[in-house]
This record gives C-alpha cells, sequence and structure tokens, in this order.
C-alpha cells in the first residue's frame, strides 16, 4: 500500500486505470456447478459464491503471467510506435499494474496509464486499443478501456488500489485481502522505476526502514546496511526528503 500510494502519489498527473480481466466460460474458464449457492437456472457470478473449475483455475493463472508479458511488450511497441509517428519524443509507459485475486478463483490486472501530457494521453490510448484487441489473442477477457475518457488524480487511482491489498476492519485491525495472502503470485504489483528512482520508495527500501524502525524501539540488535540504502530507509520512514543520491 505504501509502495503504491507513495510512487503514484508522486506521478501527481492525471491517470487511468484499465482493467484486463480473465475470459468466460467461452474460454475456458468453466463453473464448478457443485459449489454454486444459487437457484438451478441462475446465472453463475463469484459474488455469488460460484467458482471456476479449481483444474482449470490453476492451469489459466499459471499461463496468465506468461501471456501477459508477451501482451505487455507487444502492446508498448504498438504505443511507442504511434508517438514516435505523432512527432513526440518523450518516452512513456505503465505507472503501474497490480493484480487482483477475483472470487471465482481467478487473477485480472489492474493497469495505470498516464495521462497528463499530450505525449502521454496518445502512448496510452494506442496502448489500450492494442490490448482490447489482442487480449483475447493472447487468453484474457474483456477488457475496460472506458476510463480513458474520464482520468483522474493519481492519488484517488492509489488509493482505490491499495483497497485490493488491505483493508481496517472495525476494530482497527489491518486485514489483508485475499489478493495477498493467495499463493501463484510472486509478483503483485510494478510501479514504473522511473517513480521508484525519484521516491526511492520500493520493497527494499520499506522492508529497511521497518529494521530502522524495529532497531529503533530494541526489538532486534545493530544491523548492517549501505549508507545509502539506510538514508532512503530512514527517510522513508520518518517521511522527510529523500537524500540525494551520489554517482
Amino acid at each position: 500500500m505504501r509502495k503504491l500510494r507513495e510512487n503514484v502519489g508522486a506521478y501527481g498527473g492525471l491517470v487511468c486505470m484499465v482493467t484486463l480481466t480473465a475470459p468466460g466460460e467461452d474460454g475456458g474458464l468453466l463453473w464448478d456447478r457443485s459449489q454454486c449457492r444459487h437457484t438451478e437456472g441462475e446465472r453463475c457470478s463469484g459474488r455469488k459464491g460460484c467458482r471456476v473449475v479449481r483444474g482449470l483455475a490453476v492451469l489459466w493463472n499459471e499461463g496468465s503471467r506468461r501471456w501477459w508479458r508477451e501482451l505487455n511488450r507487444i502492446a508498448k511497441q504498438r504505443a511507442d510506435r504511434v508517438v514516435r509517428r505523432l512527432g513526440y519524443e518523450k518516452r512513456c509507459g505503465l505507472v503501474l499494474y497490480a493484480w487482483e485475486l477475483q472470487k471465482r478463483g481467478v487473477w485480472h490486472l489492474h493497469i495505470v496509464l498516464p495521462m497528463e501530457t499530450a505525449p502521454e494521453r496518445a502512448w496510452s490510448r494506442a496502448y489500450a486499443n492494442a490490448l482490447r484487441e489482442l487480449g483475447p489473442v493472447k487468453g484474457f477477457g474483456f477488457v475496460d478501456t472506458k476510463p480513458l475518457d474520464r482520468p483522474q488524480e493519481a492519488r484517488r487511482v492509489a488509493d482505490y488500489l491499495s483497497k485490493y491489498l488491505a483493508k481496517w476492519n472495525d476494530d482497527g485491525k489491518l486485514e489483508l485481502s485475499e489478493t495477498v495472502t493467495a499463493a501463484g503470485r510472486t509478483l503483485l504489483n510494478y510501479v514504473s522505476r522511473d517513480l521508484t528512482s525519484r521516491t526511492g520508495c520500493t520493497m527494499r527500501t520499506l522492508r529497511l526502514a521497518r529494521l530502522v524502525w524495529a532497531h529503533r524501539e530494541n526489538h532486534i540488535p545493530e544491523f548492517a546496511a549501505r549508507p545509502g540504502d539506510l538514508l532512503v530507509a530512514i527517510a522513508l520512514l520518518d517521511r522527510r526528503p529523500l537524500p540525494a543520491r551520489g554517482p
């Protein structure tokens, strides 16, 4: 949550979030009728407690990472060509993407696209068009690109995505979502390296900040860390401006 909020907030411009879903029954993800709780003849839905046949869900989840890498690569190539053809020189790319585990048992993707400048808008529209065209070919289902017509502030989108990772319950305790606790994903989200280099806020430095806090509170003895990393961790912990990085 902290990584998403710090980095997307640092972008500061307008963004749009498009969603890339898994396919339905026509794409091979059949419902496990033995788990359905609704009346016979009623349409299945994950919101009603229906689940995809476990074996099929596992196969799709495993393949989706490979299919996403290929789809993302082609979509970026197409978008880069469009931007160059329009005469823009600015380098564009994704702000972030985050996997979410749907209630039916398969993953889908939320992709945040930059929409602040003219080159970014051109790049993002071309990228989203490529997703919509090629998504079904690469094993995915519906691609929701309608938000491109109504960009939002980056901070609002970051807060929205954070809800998929955790939430505060009525007792004031943090509860991890199924997205975090589910197996099968070593990388739940990706943030632009341009942003992480600006903020210094990565999972690595956040873990170091946690160690700094634990040492300050006398929970652990002295620990070794490179001076530069330690400064960034302290800055993140105390919400200070990040120190300038050396060559």
